[in-house]
């Protein structure tokens, strides 16, 4: 969810690097991060 015009046009800067630099590299990586950070963080359901 885009609640302001900044966090839109960082939705968007977020998705162009994804498209200019997607690998299946960087989809791992993206994946283990994501595991990763929801066993540690604490708000994780």
């Amino acid at each position: 969810k885009t609640e302001t015009v900044n966090k839109m046009q960082g939705r968007i800067e977020h998705d162009l690097y994804y498209i200019e630099h997607w690998s299946l590299a960087f989809d791992l990586r993206i994946i283990a991060l994501t595991l990763l950070r929801g066993f540690v963080n604490k708000n994780a359901y």
